[in-house]
């Protein structure tokens, strides 16, 4: 399928590129990215399930979210505030079977990471120096759990440090003796390069190499934001 792909200048020392592959005609992955005054709002997740009933809530989540952030946004909300308005917003239309994992966070200017994890993949920390640290989930999943909680997680990027977002459609890349691409993977394909353009790039081609001649089964979407 044909790539989609994004990307922008956030500020002289920040750029966000995403890159998106649907495994169908339609997709339920989702991203979005905002941008006010010095602070970068990014958001990237997955609907339960493929074709067009996933594809649907994606398109209702990728409307709500860029609602809910901008108003954030302005507000100054926490991450985890957007996360439970989304949640909320979610509950009363997705049928019982039907839940997304998510990432929200914003990046500041002078390099402030905040970011909540909903039982999206965990996001990865490429320190300049090599260094990998991982992100786990800090609540349940979206749109299906009563009493629904999150928390934000603050960490900062230094100069040359890159933050990697992904779908579980590039972890689960299955290569034709039937081995995932796993976050393994990921680590092996970064490049020496603080260029989130390049970073991405790298990430995509070694996922869709590992595949091989496999025809691709799932939405396959990374983000990396460069500080």
């Amino acid at each position: 399928m044909t790539a989609l792909a994004f990307d922008d200048s956030f500020t002289a020392r920040s750029q966000v590129h995403a890159i998106s592959i649907p495994a169908k005609t339609f997709t339920g992955d989702f991203w979005f990215t905002h941008r006010d005054a010095d602070r970068l709002w990014f958001a990237l997740g997955d609907v339960a399930g493929k074709g067009l009933p996933a594809a649907i809530v994606m398109a209702m989540i990728q409307e709500e979210l860029e609602h809910r952030i901008t108003s954030c946004a302005t507000a100054g909300c926490d991450p985890a505030t957007t996360m439970h308005r989304l949640d909320e917003f979610l509950k009363p239309l997705l049928p019982s079977n039907r839940f997304a994992t998510a990432v929200i966070g914003w990046l500041d200017g002078d390099g402030s990471l905040t970011i909540v994890n909903a039982g999206h993949c965990a996001p990865m920390i490429v320190r300049a120096d090599g260094r990998i640290e991982e992100i786990d989930s800090t609540g349940p999943v979206v749109g299906i759990v009563p009493n629904s909680r999150w928390t934000s997680t603050t960490i900062t990027l230094d100069p040359a440090d890159l933050l990697v977002l992904y779908s579980d459609g590039v972890i689960e890349s299955p290569s034709p003796a039937g081995c995932d691409f796993g976050t393994e993977g990921i680590v092996r394909a970064l490049p020496v390069s603080s260029c989130p353009r390049t970073v991405a790039a790298a990430i995509v081609d070694a996922a869709t190499r590992h595949a091989g001649a496999v025809a691709q089964y799932d939405d396959l979407t990374v983000m990396v934001i460069g500080q």
